[in-house]
């Protein structure tokens, strides 16, 4: 294949020292070659930055970066503000890629002419990493969509839970540079790629998708999904606020009613993991799911006016499933 384009990957780097060279190698024995690959160590404290060092020294696509620690999405701006490449992908220091993954989804842009492209991903465990028992399909006669930016959108807020899951994160695609001219990572909160991707979204013409598993993403023990419950889990309230508003901007209601479904679904999520956990103010945090709950069970009634009976069908049942589920847990 000749590689025309030069596609940027961005790492962003902190105390992976275990997982990082698994990560790398799949990056630079790509099929497709022409990349600039930007590691960004934000501060690590480990041997992260000395296994930078090394493998840039053995692979001189290798721009290496290091920085005081920003986060997650400092780590992932200072990628963005010094790439050179026409199109910009993330890969997460403990995640691993199909050989052909990048080939795939630049094909897959040039042939639709699209802004963004993204495969679908598997899970696996630590141990499935070490051992290197990947989980990736192969590149024969893979089948794809693409839809328009509305599309895009609605793909977030889907009535199917895996597509929300595979539209919402970041480094399971590849996108135009241009379309990060005015648009970076909200540094010190979490659920950034909650709060960026819909953004990118409103601004594209095209998304091209296949569900081809082409990413493998690795569970890690000790990674944030596996924390004691705290007030931070409430932050994810912030994002769909953000979300309802932004949707309140178009035209199409059922884009925000399945928006508000995807809301209260979180809720019942957060309430369930709460009472999973050993906090000890429940009844405070209680309140507030509630007073939201009942806020966006609200809304929804208020939104309903318009939409089709399918529509309609879909989002009055999944609004009496979450809220028997709710109430019943409250």
């Amino acid at each position: 294949m000749i590689n025309k384009s030069l596609l940027s990957i961005i790492v962003p780097i902190y105390n992976v020292e275990h997982f990082l060279p698994y990560s790398i190698e799949s990056i630079i024995n790509q099929t497709y070659s022409n990349l600039e690959i930007i590691l960004v160590n934000d501060g690590s404290t480990d041997k992260s930055k000395y296994i930078c060092e090394i493998y840039q020294h053995k692979d001189k696509r290798i721009k290496l970066i290091n920085q005081s620690n920003l986060g997650l999405s400092g780590a992932r701006n200072t990628g963005i503000d010094n790439v050179t490449g026409d199109y910009i992908g993330f890969i997460d220091p403990d995640d691993v890629i199909s050989l052909e993954f990048y080939e795939c989804l630049y094909k897959l842009m040039v042939k639709t002419n699209s802004d963004i492209a993204e495969c679908a991903y598997v899970k696996i465990s630590e141990e499935e990493l070490f051992n290197k028992k990947y989980k990736f399909d192969s590149m024969d006669n893979f089948s794809y969509i693409t839809v328009d930016s509305e599309g895009a959108l609605h793909r977030i807020h889907n009535e199917e839970k895996d597509i929300i899951l595979k539209s919402v994160v970041v480094w399971n695609k590849l996108y135009k540079r241009d379309i990060w001219k005015d648009i970076r990572f909200p540094v010190g909160k979490r659920y950034e790629d909650d709060l960026t991707t819909y953004k990118l979204f409103s601004k594209i013409n095209r998304l091209v998708s296949t569900e081809r598993k082409l990413h493998n993403y690795v569970q890690r023990k000790n990674s944030l999904i596996h924390e004691e419950f705290s007030l931070k889990r409430l932050e994810a309230l912030d994002v769909f606020d953000n979300h309802v508003n932004f949707c309140k901007g178009y035209a199409d209601k059922y884009l925000l009613s399945k928006c508000l479904v995807r809301y209260l679904r979180m809720l019942s999520k957060i309430l369930e993991e709460l009472y999973q956990s050993n906090y000890q103010d429940k009844d405070k945090v209680k309140r507030i799911l509630q007073n939201k709950f009942e806020e966006v069970y609200s809304a929804i009634e208020d939104n309903i006016d318009n939409l089709n009976i399918k529509q309609l069908n879909y989002i009055l049942q999944e609004k009496k499933i979450y809220c028997e589920k709710f109430y019943k847990m409250i």
